[in-house]
C-alpha cells in the first residue's frame, strides 16, 4: 500500500457523521426494523409481573449519533401494517435513528402500563451528542433515559454497566468501521446478561474489517502514515480479541487476493471466538444487504443471546427472513412505485428448501432420535443449522414446518398422534424413523 493510497483509505474510514445522518441508507433500515421489532417482542416477553419478569428493562446504544436523520424511509408503510402499533399515538417515523424509536417503544409501553423501558445513550462527538440531547428532549418528556457526556465509549462503558441495576438489558452496538468496541466489553456485557438475561446486537462491517487488515500491506517511509496503520491494524486486534493478530496477519497473506474471503473468514473467526470465550450460550448472524441481487452485504449483525431458544428460534429468526422478503420490493426508475418481485422471492424460498432438505436429515439424524414436539424441532433445527455456518433467516419457521411436513410424506419421520388433516401439528411429537 503506497502513501497514496494509505490516505485516500484514511480518508475513506473517516468516522465524520454529518454525510452519515444526512439520509437514512436501506441498510440502517432494516437495522431499525429488526430492533424496533426486538425491542417490542424483547419487552413483551421479559417485561411484566410474572416470576421470571421485570417491570424494568435496559436498552443501550453504545454509538447513538445524532437519534435521527434529515431524510428516511423504511418505519412509517412498516408500523402502518402493525395493528400492535396503530394502537398507539406515538409517531414512528422514517426519520427516527435508533435512540428515538427506542424512546417511542418505551412511550408505548408506558402508555399500556407493562414496563419502564430505561435507555440508555453513548456518543462520543461533542457536537453529534449535543445534537442527541435536543432530539431525546423533543420525544422524551417524561421517560427515563440518559444522554451520556460526550466521551469514548471506553470511558463511559464502565458507567453504563454499573448503572444496569440487575434488569433484562439490550444492548446495541452500531460503532463506525472497526474502532470502539473491543473483545474484553464484549465478554463483560456477556457476564452481566448471563446472570440477568438479554442480548447483544453488533454491527459487523464486513468491508471495513478487510479495510483495516490492508494496512499490513503498508509500503512507507513516512512516520505519520505508519503509526497511523499500526492504529487501524491494533483496532481490529482489539475487536477481534486478545492476541488475535497471530491469526488474522497470516490468514490476510493467504486469503488478500480472494474477493470477500478474509472478512467471511474474520467473521467466522469472531463469532466462533465469542462462542469460546464469553458466556453466552448462543451467537448467530445475519447479513445485512442493500438488494437482493448483492453478493456482499453491507454489514452483519451478529446477535449473541443466553437464551438462544426463543431469541434465536423464535424471534430473530422470523425477523431477519422479513428483512430478506422486503429486499424483493423495487422502485421503478422515477422511484414513485415499488413493486414486490414475487416470482423471484418464491423461487429464492424453493431453491433454499432444497437446499437445506439434506442437512436437515443430517440434524434429525442426531436431535430427534426421541419424540420431540414439532414446534419444539423446527427450533432445534434452526439453532443447529446455525451453528454450522448458516444465518437466520435463511428460512422462515413456516417453511421449516413445510420441510418437515414433506419428509413425514416420504415416511422420513414419523409422527406419535396427527391433526385433523392427518399431518402432524405443530403440537404433536415427531422423531426420525429408526
Amino acid at each position: 500500500m503506497t502513501d497514496a493510497q494509505l490516505s485516500f483509505n484514511f480518508g475513506h474510514d473517516s468516522d465524520s457523521t454529518q454525510e452519515f445522518f444526512a439520509i437514512k441508507r436501506s441498510w440502517s433500515a432494516s437495522k431499525h426494523r429488526i430492533m424496533l421489532r426486538y425491542i417490542q417482542a424483547h419487552c413483551y416477553n421479559l417485561g411484566g409481573n410474572k416470576i421470571f419478569q421485570s417491570r424494568n428493562i435496559n436498552y443501550v446504544d453504545g454509538f447513538a449519533g445524532e437519534g435521527k436523520y434529515d431524510k428516511g424511509f423504511g418505519i412509517e408503510d412498516f408500523v402502518g401494517a402493525s395493528t400492535f402499533w396503530k394502537r398507539y399515538n406515538i409517531n414512528l417515523l422514517d426519520t427516527d435513528g435508533s435512540p428515538l424509536i427506542a424512546l417511542k417503544c418505551a412511550r408505548a409501553f408506558q402508555q399500556e402500563n407493562r414496563v419502564n423501558l430505561r435507555c440508555f445513550f453513548a456518543e462520543a462527538k461533542k457536537q453529534t451528542n449535543q445534537k442527541l440531547r435536543e432530539n431525546c428532549e423533543a420525544v422524551g418528556k417524561g421517560l427515563d433515559y440518559r444522554v451520556y457526556p460526550p466521551h469514548s465509549f471506553e470511558k463511559t462503558f464502565p458507567q453504563i454497566m454499573s448503572e444496569l441495576n440487575g434488569y433484562p438489558t439490550v444492548v446495541f452496538l452500531d460503532a463506525f468501521g472497526v474502532k470502539g468496541v473491543s473483545f474484553g466489553q464484549i465478554c463483560t456485557i456477556g457476564d452481566y446478561l448471563s446472570q440477568h438475561k438479554g442480548e447483544l446486537f453488533l454491527l459487523f462491517h464486513n468491508s471495513a474489517v478487510a479495510r483495516h487488515a490492508g494496512y499490513l500491506d503498508v509500503n512507507s517511509t513516512n512516520p505519520t502514515m505508519l503509526k497511523a496503520a499500526h492504529t487501524y491494524m491494533k483496532n481490529l486486534t482489539m475487536l477481534l480479541g486478545t492476541n488475535s493478530d497471530q491469526d488474522w496477519k497470516p490468514k490476510w497473506g493467504e486469503l488478500r487476493e480472494l474477493p470477500q474471503q478474509f472478512e467471511r473468514w474474520a467473521l467466522r473467526y469472531f463469532v466462533d471466538r465469542i462462542a469460546r470465550e464469553s458466556r453466552f450460550k448462543g451467537v448467530a448472524t445475519y447479513e445485512i444487504k442493500e438488494k437482493y441481487t448483492d453478493t456482499r452485504p453491507m454489514y452483519s449483525i451478529v446477535v449473541c443471546s443466553n437464551h438462544p431458544p426463543k431469541a434465536f428460534g423464535e424471534f430473530l429468526n422470523d425477523f431477519f427472513a422479513d428483512e430478506n422478503r422486503l429486499l424483493y420490493f423495487v422502485e421503478d426508475k422515477n422511484s414513485l412505485l415499488r413493486n414486490f418481485l414475487e416470482a423471484e422471492w418464491r423461487r429464492q424460498v424453493e431453491d433454499r428448501k432444497v437446499e437445506i432438505e439434506s442437512e436437515i436429515i443430517e440434524v434429525l439424524k442426531e436431535i430427534s432420535k426421541r419424540w420431540i414436539k414439532l414446534d419444539d424441532l423446527i427450533t432445534k433445527i434452526i439453532l443447529e443449522i446455525s451453528c454450522r455456518g448458516r444465518e437466520l433467516g435463511f428460512l422462515k419457521r413456516s417453511n421449516y414446518r413445510e420441510i418437515l411436513i414433506e419428509l413425514y410424506k416420504k415416511n422420513i419421520i414419523e409422527a406419535e398422534t396427527l391433526g385433523k388433516n392427518k399431518l402432524p401439528t405443530l403440537q404433536n411429537r415427531v422423531k426420525i424413523v429408526s
